[in-house]
């Protein structure tokens, strides 16, 4: 490992080049087998071509989500004191604009257009203590995260309407707990379950959606509705918070496009408008962690918005998730070469435990039981780029499907309304920028990731300009 600031001397590698025991090994050495014919025609067969989308259902306007943290250090003595800074950004493009960026038969994009296109986002800011960092003299920095992951997700940054705090991200955190399938479900938006105190651990406490402190009934410390999360589980007082700060982000970015569909319902806007809009989320349709039961929630949540949709005639929701990177990812790029051009595979189960993940043993309830609320798709575009794809599952749990075969039905792409638009949007947004990449994530990513530099170091010297020590 290098110093810090040191280089890499660039002829370093000149000696191992030149080593005859690295050539023998690489002569001795071959692939344990190549593909063979056999697996090729099979990959070959379970790609179905791309079906032909119906333009007339193709949503115009598009919503990229992605976020970003950093963790800041205000000490380096042990222990270390660290503040967290979150950031998600939303950043929408209409289709029309999109498609008037060109101009000169096509040859070239309009600058003032594109400036135009990149002034329509929003970005939510949270800031959480971390290590070793009390929060308004909270007795530990577990306690000062709660109740500051509460404040910042009913903060007025977060709402629609800035004096109405049910229009609050706290507020859709409540409808969705509020939907769970076990018995921390109230069937009541206005009320949440928390399944114990994290002070005294007393059991199933209700909390109501209201702004004022509440407190538990038996030990009279403060409780909140956003520690159903569960996410204050994972805060320590002396060790680095990242994994909870990561948590935290991922939820967010997760429940805004709920949020955003949930105002849109509240204030009656047109169902064949609420059609016409998708979302591109970073990351699979999937929540992990403590705050995994989110997922069941979602996967409700926006089958019960498609009914609504069919019954008016409209098209359902399009709701994407897009896998930059991990398994599918390099298994995609590893069978590219021999998948053909303008194809799509949803990856099952047992495909998937034998050719992924096969050193993992299979789940007996199915991948991605507890977490997953969209199905996967590898997606071969006309033009050869690849995408890893998800799309929400098109029934209301798991356990609601016909005849109850969920794992056979999650697959069967017929029942995806959306597959054939979701992927001829990515084929128009698909982009040279960076490998496999679509332009609304990207320009989401560009507007929320915080640099190491010079980003993270002007997050050191606020927070240490502003850190009074007690």
């Amino acid at each position: 490992m290098p110093y810090e600031n040191e280089l890499a001397n660039k002829a370093s590698h000149s000696d191992i080049v030149e080593n005859p025991d690295v050539h023998a090994f690489l002569q001795e050495s071959d692939y344990i087998r190549e593909p063979s014919q056999e697996e090729i025609d099979k990959l070959e067969k379970i790609f179905e071509p791309v079906p032909d989308p119906d333009l007339s259902k193709q949503a115009t306007h598009i919503f990229a989500i992605d976020g970003s943290s950093y963790e800041s250090m205000i000490d380096g003595r042990m222990p270390s004191t660290k503040v967290s800074y979150i950031k998600v950004s939303t950043v929408h493009i209409s289709m029309d604009e999109f498609g008037a960026l060109r101009v000169e038969d096509g040859r070239f994009v309009d600058p003032f257009r594109v400036a135009k296109l990149k002034r329509n986002k929003d970005s939510l800011l949270f800031v959480l203590p971390g290590t070793n960092m009390k929060w308004k003299n909270h007795e530990t920095v577990r306690d000062g995260f709660r109740a500051r992951v509460d404040h910042e997700l009913i903060k007025k940054e977060t709402r629609f309407d800035k004096n109405d705090h049910k229009t609050s991200l706290r507020s859709t955190l409540f409808l969705l707990a509020s939907m769970r399938p076990d018995k921390m479900g109230t069937g009541d938006p206005n009320i949440i379950r928390l399944h114990k105190c994290p002070s005294c651990s007393h059991p199933d406490i209700e909390l109501t959606d209201i702004p004022d402190t509440q407190y538990c009934p038996s030990c009279s410390k403060e409780v909140y509705p956003s520690d159903v999360l569960r996410i204050w589980e994972e805060v320590n007082d002396f060790q680095s918070n990242v994994v909870a700060m990561t948590r935290f982000m991922l939820a967010v970015e997760h429940m805004l496009p709920a949020h955003y569909i949930r105002h849109l319902l509240d204030k009656d806007f047109p169902l064949e408008q609420l059609a016409s809009i998708a979302f591109f989320v970073d990351g699979p349709l999937a929540v992990f962690g403590n705050c995994a039961w989110l997922s069941r929630p979602l996967m409700q949540y926006y089958a019960a918005v498609n009914q609504k949709l069919r019954e008016s005639s409209c098209p359902d929701l399009t709701i994407i998730g897009l896998q930059k990177t991990g398994q599918l990812a390099d298994y995609f790029g590893l069978i590219s070469n021999y998948i053909p051009d303008n194809s799509v595979f949803p990856v099952d189960d047992e495909y998937r435990y034998q050719y992924i993940i096969a050193s993992r043993e299979p789940s007996k309830s199915g991948f991605g039981d507890e977490t997953y609320y969209g199905q996967d798709f590898l997606y071969k575009t006309p033009s050869g780029r690849r995408f890893v794809v998800g799309l929400t599952y098109p029934f209301p749990s798991k356990g609601q499907t016909p005849e109850g075969k969920f794992h056979e039905l999650k697959t069967d792409t017929g029942r995806y309304y959306c597959l054939p638009q979701a992927l001829e949007l990515i084929r128009n947004f698909e982009t040279d920028l960076y490998a496999n990449a679509v332009i609304p994530v990207a320009l989401a990513h560009r507007y929320t990731a915080i640099s190491a530099v010079p980003g993270g170091k002007v997050l050191d010297i606020l927070s240490k300009g502003h850190f009074k020590k007690p």
